[in-house]
């Protein structure tokens, strides 16, 4: 195992032995405060389609975050509709967008339900998949994904054919949402795709630009049987090893345990989870600070709650892979008819919170999006009104963003057949560190650190985050990790990379830093090699305080990290 560190090493086995977890308290933020800003900033975007009746483009449209020309922002790449095109939305680095969907080449017209974003050639760009339920012409047609290669200009490139990813289901178009991850840790990225009909895929990044269906040789389980809306990659023990966690619809939920040999073991029973009746949106989080990661799936319930699980809070216990199902008793099980969700801290207090948008079109009608705001122990209290939070839209997607890059994190919701919505944070109180990750250079690093897990500690409490890329229910969340740190002024991190090697900073005070991850502590670059470029950026970072400047670890940015540096420079990467 290799220890890689730019200040004080520790040493990685999994989850941190003598890490002591706060489970009560508060880091003493102001209450959450949203303002709906959607035309302000120029998103003027509609979901569109050819019918309105319920086909499978009725439980559709989403979208994905990502900063796809590398400037330091949060760009918007949207689902259109059939009756309309998908969407690329620039930042300009204010949080206000403009739209050049055509100019990229991405503004395809089809039956289109989300996105999924990572950079699965290592190039250094982020790539976009595109899940679709059908041509313009042709409802449930399969065949209709779309995979797009970011070519480092501003423009994109259709690789479908050459990926070998267009069709999930050959029977139907029933791709619904998908998620990157590197599950066996060579360090490029493989993808899941979730089908309503039993369209679920797993498959493999060769390395090559091309991917091999290994769902069969690589799951114990008949995955056709499974009404897939969501995958997600997660490492929920600690191996480094993510499982995946399969959100599907009418009690087919799978949790999938990963062996560490390529293969996944169906273990949904024994974990006590699987309860959800319709599980559609999916995400994740240490909902009550223990230090282990805990399972939130959304799902449905009738109005009066004679019918439907509601949405399921799946809480961790001491075992490994066992959960016990909590979302009555932690007040966050009653969500409507439940879709897209995300777990954040949006009060920057040091607890997540959940926040689940909602729609359907029929009997059950129960529109409002519900914001569960965690009280700081792990309970949660139903907030969106109080919060500013009054969208009734037909939601499905939905994703967290700092769109503006002022540390907070704001909201995007997708509505079918609707407008989207834009949730601006304007919270008061609270600070927050951000991490964003540069893994390229690093073999055996998956892109943008994914696979990462990060411990925090401030104010006598730990907190735990994982950086995973995927849908949360057709919608991607920034590549980021965040934590809210209250009124602290600095916090120690240590970030557990997945290849087993550690990083520990010190001191570090509230911001959003992007962190290199290196071969060795003065390659600031990164390439491997010592030149010019790792001096001129290790000056820079130190003027700028950035916390893997301190190389002695101490909080203080003197002379000793200069020498620090010198003496690492001098004696080479060995």
């Amino acid at each position: 195992m290799t220890i890689r560190c730019g200040t004080i090493c520790v040493s990685a086995s999994g989850l941190a032995a003598g890490v002591i977890f706060g489970i009560t308290g508060s880091a003493m933020a102001g209450p959450v405060t949203f303002v709906e800003q959607t035309g302000a900033v120029g998103l003027t975007h509609s979901h569109m389609t050819v019918g309105a009746g319920p086909d499978m483009e009725f439980m559709t449209t989403g979208g994905a975050v990502g900063d796809f020309d590398r400037d330091g922002d949060q760009d918007l790449f949207v689902i259109g509709g059939s009756a309309g095109v998908d969407l690329l939305y620039w930042n300009d680095g204010n949080g206000n967008f403009s739209e050049g969907g055509a100019a990229a080449g991405i503004a395809r017209a089809h039956r289109g339900s989300g996105a999924a974003v990572g950079d699965y050639d290592n190039d250094g760009d982020l790539d976009i998949f595109v899940t679709s339920t059908g041509s313009v012409a042709g409802n449930m047609e399969p065949g209709q994904n779309v995979f797009y290669r970011n070519n480092g200009n501003g423009t994109f490139t259709d690789v479908t054919a050459v990926a070998g990813v267009s069709t999930n289901n050959p029977a139907a178009g029933d791709a619904f949402s998908a998620a990157f991850g590197d599950y066996d840790l060579d360090g490029d990225l493989d993808m899941a795709v979730a089908g309503w009909l039993g369209g679920n895929k797993l498959y493999r990044n060769n390395g090559d630009g091309t991917f091999t269906d290994v769902t069969i040789a690589a799951i114990d389980t008949d995955m056709t049987l499974v009404r897939g809306f969501v995958p997600k990659f997660v490492d929920m023990d600690g191996d480094r090893y993510p499982e995946i966690l399969w959100v599907a619809d009418f009690f087919t939920s799978r949790y999938l345990v990963n062996n560490g040999d390529g293969t996944f073991t169906n273990q949904t029973v024994s974990s006590g989870t699987g309860l959800d009746s319709n599980g559609m949106g999916n995400t994740f989080g240490d909902l009550n600070n223990d230090g282990r990661l805990d399972w939130y799936a959304t799902s449905r319930i009738n109005g009066d709650g004679s019918s439907g699980s509601g949405n399921m809070f799946y809480r961790a216990t001491a075992v490994d892979h066992v959960y016990e199902e909590v979302s009555v008793a932690t007040g966050c099980n009653e969500g409507y008819w439940g879709w897209g969700a995300t777990a954040m801290d949006f009060d920057q207090d040091g607890w997540l919170d959940v926040i689940a948008t909602n729609g359907f079109t029929g009997s059950f009608e129960m529109d409002p999006t519900v914001f569960f705001a965690n009280d700081g122990t792990g309970n949660f209290v139903e907030s969106a009104v109080a919060s500013g939070i009054t969208d009734v839209g037909q939601g499905r997607g939905l994703l967290n963003v700092d769109l503006e890059n002022d540390g907070d994190q704001d909201v995007l919701i997708f509505n079918n057949r609707q407008p989207m919505v834009c949730l601006r944070n304007d919270s008061a109180g609270g600070s927050a560190i951000t991490l964003a990750f540069n893994t390229n250079g690093v073999p055996g690093l998956a892109p943008d650190g994914i696979g990462t897990r990060v411990e925090l500690t401030a104010g006598g409490m730990t907190q735990v985050r994982y950086l995973s890329a995927g849908s949360n229910f057709l919608a991607q969340s920034e590549l980021s990790v965040h934590f809210g740190i209250g009124n602290e002024t600095a916090a120690d991190l240590v970030i557990y990379y997945a290849d087993g090697s550690v990083e520990s900073l010190a001191a570090v005070s509230p911001g959003r830093y992007t962190i290199t991850a290196k071969v060795c502590i003065a390659d600031f670059s990164p390439s491997g090699d010592l030149d010019f470029f790792d001096i001129a950026t290790f000056l820079g970072q130190f003027t700028a305080q950035h916390p893997q400047a301190d190389l002695t670890g101490d909080g203080s940015f003197d002379f000793f990290d200069i020498s620090s540096f010198l003496t690492a420079f001098s004696g080479g990467c060995n």
